[in-house]
């Protein structure tokens, strides 16, 4: 069996995720297939892309999402907002969506109680919600999360709009509705001033997705594989929020194209494709700042990439987590950025002493992100 190293498992990754060197300025639609981007909170998809492609900027970004449409803002992966390609729409959003009754029970998580409670299956349940949704979305008007939520008062079963202490109200669950959003009913459309729309998918796109979706289930697999190998289902399961007899199933689906490595003395499975990749991976080079959520942050073997459970409890907090900070493919510390006037004041945590070379390209980056935090220009400074 092929036996493989962190080093090695982070560099491949590093090179999976666009990292070791950008991408021309064209190839944001490129940058964003390997597996989605996360934006959540909003505006780190930007951040994310930025670190990945040549001079990419706020207008680039508005015109791909907003404009030209190659991009698009839907809930992907666990029902998380990701901007995604157009033409990938189907693998991000229903591929990522789980395909049995137990295993959608595992994706509803919170939201799968009051659902029980009311004597609802779980694709029963997402079935009428869909449904109802359709109808509301096909008048092509934006709605906020709240509008949304409120269009489907008196639509729905009683049952299925629980009475809500935090809110003070009835309303679906909130997992069921993003998931909802993830089947493909309805994406991100026009922002109204700061807050974000959901528009009908079909009238934003001005067609329907595409309709195969087993074979974006299978692609969704490979991609992550791709993105995160080697791995194992139940890195796919987290990741997707989908069961692991699911994930598993779905890795059994890609087997031909799959090979076993042992990582760490863990058997775990790889592209066949990637192997040479992996092998000889390429060098990266200069600095990168990662926001929090995003995707090469969502490796789910987390002592791989930063071994020292003190440090990986520094970058990956329940609430709040911090931004990591690459250099020459290696995390060095941590990142938080408040604006100033017009300037971002960006805060670098470094894990060891960095050089005079190493802080200037941080400071090179730090101007980079800026302009995704509405600011001309940033000032670094170093804790250590």
């Amino acid at each position: 069996m092929h036996r493989v190293s962190a080093e090695q498992v982070v560099a491949f990754r590093m090179a999976a995720h666009r990292l070791h060197e950008r991408l021309p300025a064209a190839d944001a639609v490129r940058a964003a297939a390997v597996c989605g981007v996360q934006d959540t909170p909003p505006g780190n998809a930007g951040v994310a892309l930025a670190a990945r492609v040549d001079g990419f900027t706020p207008a680039a970004l508005e015109e791909a999402v907003l404009d030209d449409r190659t991009l698009l803002r839907l809930l992907g992966p666990r029902g998380a907002a990701h901007v995604v390609p157009r033409r990938d729409a189907t693998v991000f959003g229903p591929g990522s969506l789980a395909a049995d009754e137990e295993s959608l029970r595992e994706q509803l998580s919170g939201s799968w109680p009051p659902v029980e409670a009311a004597g609802w299956t779980a694709r029963e349940a997402l079935s009428m919600v869909v449904g109802v949704l359709a109808a509301v979305v096909a008048d092509g008007e934006s709605r906020t999360k709240g509008q949304l939520s409120e269009a489907l008062h008196g639509r729905l079963p009683a049952e299925l709009e629980p009475w809500c202490d935090v809110c003070d109200v009835h309303h679906v669950p909130d997992q069921l509705l993003r998931l909802a959003g993830t089947a493909g009913v309805f994406c991100y459309g026009w922002p109204q001033e700061s807050r974000q729309t959901f528009m009908g998918t079909d009238i934003w796109l001005g067609g329907p997705l595409g309709s195969d979706v087993p074979a974006a289930r299978r692609e969704l697999v490979r991609r992550f594989v791709h993105a995160y190998g080697p791995v194992t289902p139940r890195h796919f399961a987290a990741w997707t929020g989908v069961g692991v007899a699911e994930a598993r199933q779905r890795f059994l689906e890609l087997d031909a194209g799959l090979v076993e490595v042992k990582l760490d003395g863990s058997v775990a499975w790889l592209l066949a494709d990637d192997v040479e990749v992996l092998n000889d991976p390429p060098t990266a080079s200069g600095a990168r700042l990662l926001p929090a959520g995003d995707p090469f942050l969502a490796q789910r073997d987390r002592a791989t990439l930063l071994p020292d459970k003190a440090v990986q409890r520094a970058v990956w907090r329940p609430v709040g987590s911090p931004g990591v900070v690459l250099v020459t493919g290696h995390p060095m510390g941590t990142w938080r950025a408040r604006g100033a006037g017009g300037r971002l004041e960006v805060t670098v945590d470094p894990f060891a002493k960095l050089n005079d070379r190493q802080r200037t390209a941080i400071e090179h980056e730090a101007d980079l992100v800026a302009p995704f935090r509405g600011r001309d220009h940033a000032v670094v400074t170093f804790t250590d």
